[in-house]
């Protein structure tokens, strides 16, 4: 490997480059220009490669270039490694803005040459989240002119893989600027033959559906909390992605439907809400149908769009047709190998949310195999049946020997008051406020947690049939929970006012520290427990599946 001694000579080039000492260089690279564009590595890479991809050696990067283009070698510059990257493909991979604006000072046009994976330095900047560096890279890119030769970067597979990356990247604003300047981009299918809007659909967690902000960021509360956490910044970033997002779709939809062409809206909307049915990306699927009503009959992978919906479980795709009225007739009794919507929702989701807008007879309708569609749920649930049953056990078992271990703590305190009994029978401190707070939290939290107890024992209890998970076994989980919320609240509002009756005013600077720890188990089980509290209460006394999302939706 004789020919390859040259890495071990070179190893203070490289080392220079590495560490942004140029001084130590500079010399040698005086006696000896062609070291300067000499490969130094095995994968070929010349020392302005190395300098390029540190994103640190910015002095000398420049020094390099100008000692280049002082001695006419300008034309080495780029030269190319084992992979057919050039020092500006290292610069937009690693994000080195400052040497990318160095190098297309001397060659613009090599933003546009490709390695041999027909890699450009604009692709990948995006490909690889260097948003500073594209935004540059993007700047003093000039497209072809009518007659140019060449590829122009924003139309065929390279539009398309330029704007999809853009957007997988989560650069929404930089989509819109390249929309803004290239409206056709969005017509354009990159090399896995998908759209940008697809892309976009793939997306629910930058819509509002799916961004589980929740009522404290969507209710404005972002203004104050801001200052109150730095960290929060990141949700602010979440909402301005989500309105930005939101402006794409509609600004794409409007751009296809400008163009006057059926096949182009039909090849263009229709597979993007395919995708928006897999993912449930329902507010892309609104704004294409206000764009274009008819593509609610787009065949979605072998099923209507809403049949679609029923088979990947998408409530709030197939709750559109409840806002569409004079459409959910036709859905509702539409079939798939004798299969009507019930029988696949019977495979996939409860059948009595679709009772709604589904003919009676469906109830009892056989499909191919001789099942109803409560027979076809039951059978394709068992499993999950078995699951819930016994993590319903499980959790009603651990709240119950909590909630009896409050009710004995509970019953014990009443009769152990704090500072005893006077000679005559009564509390000693009968008269204080702070005694009065003592009973009644004790009392409420001995008749919240007997409460707990017993409806726990009525889960562990129960016969675990379907229906139970219906509407009985949550209801009583829920009661369960709430009152354990309440006798652990209950229990350390008792625990500090005798506290503070114990101490009086002897030791406040105690007292006051650990009145205020006593809150710290509530907020816990608060923390810990609420989401499962909120998804119990939304899933049995919630609103239907079928309401109105959308005001602006065809009715």
């Amino acid at each position: 490997m004789a020919e390859y001694d040259y890495v071990i000579s070179d190893l203070p080039i490289y080392k220079a480059a590495l560490h942004d000492d140029w001084d130590s260089v500079s010399e040698l690279f005086k006696q000896d220009p062609d070291r300067m564009t000499k490969r130094i590595t095995y994968w070929w890479e010349t020392p302005l490669h190395i300098a390029v991809g540190t994103d640190r050696s910015h002095r000398f990067v420049e020094k390099l270039v100008e000692r280049v283009v002082a001695v006419g070698a300008k034309d080495k510059l780029f030269e190319k490694n084992w992979y057919g990257n050039s020092p500006l493909q290292y610069a937009a991979k690693a994000g080195n803005t400052t040497a990318a604006k160095i190098l297309v000072e001397q060659s613009p046009e090599q933003i546009l040459v490709p390695n041999k994976d027909g890699e450009t330095a604009l692709r990948m900047a995006v490909w690889h989240g260097n948003k500073e560096t594209l935004e540059y890279l993007l700047m003093v890119t000039r497209d072809l002119l009518p007659g140019e030769e060449g590829v122009s970067p924003y139309t065929g597979v390279a539009g398309g893989d330029l704007i999809t990356l853009t957007i997988m990247a989560g650069f929404y604003d930089v989509a819109l600027d390249i929309i803004g300047m290239h409206p056709n981009i969005v017509l354009e299918k990159d090399g896995n033959g998908q759209t940008a809007l697809q892309i976009l659909a793939q997306k629910p967690q930058v819509f509002m559906s799916g961004s589980k902000l929740g009522f404290w960021f969507t209710a404005g509360f972002w203004s104050v909390l801001k200052y109150m956490a730095p960290s929060i910044k990141n949700i602010h970033d979440i909402k301005v992605n989500i309105n930005l997002s939101s402006l794409l779709v509609r600004r794409i939809c409007k751009i296809v439907i400008e163009k006057g062409d059926h096949d182009i809206a039909w090849n263009i909307l229709g597979p993007a809400i395919t995708t928006a049915v897999k993912y449930g990306t329902h507010e892309l699927i609104e704004e294409c149908i206000l764009a274009y009503p008819g593509i609610i009959w787009y065949n979605a992978g072998g099923f209507s769009l809403f049949l679609a919906a029923i088979k990947q479980r998408q409530e709030r795709v197939y709750n559109l047709v409840y806002q569409m009225s004079h459409h959910k007739v036709h859905m509702a009794i539409a079939h798939e190998n004798q299969e009507n919507a019930l029988h696949i929702a019977g495979k996939l989701a409860p059948p009595h949310r679709l009772n709604v807008v589904t003919e009676p007879s469906y109830e009892e309708a056989l499909n191919i195999e001789g099942q109803t569609p409560r027979m076809v749920f039951s059978d394709s649930h068992k499993d999950l049946l078995k699951d819930g049953r016994d993590w319903m056990k499980d959790t009603a078992s651990s709240c119950t020997v909590v909630a009896a271990l409050i009710v004995t703590m509970a019953f014990a305190a009443a009769f152990t008051l704090p500072g005893g009994n006077q000679d005559d029978g009564n509390p000693m401190f009968l008269t204080y406020n702070t005694f009065m707070l003592f009973i009644v939290s004790d009392a409420v939290a001995l008749f919240s947690s007997s409460t707990s107890v017993l409806m726990f024992l009525g889960i562990l209890t129960s016969r675990y049939a379907e229906d139970d998970f219906l509407y009985a076994l949550p209801k009583r989980l829920t009661i369960g929970l709430l009152s354990l919320f309440m006798s652990i609240a209950a229990t350390m509002i008792a625990f500090s006012s005798a506290l503070a009756l114990a101490l009086k005013d002897q030791v406040t600077w105690v007292a006051a520290p650990l009145v205020l720890a006593t809150s710290v188990p509530v907020c816990l089980f608060g923390l810990l427990q609420f989401p499962l509290l909120v998804e119990l209460v939304n899933s049995t006394y919630g609103r239907s599946i079928f309401h109105q999302q959308n005001d602006r939706l065809i009715h």
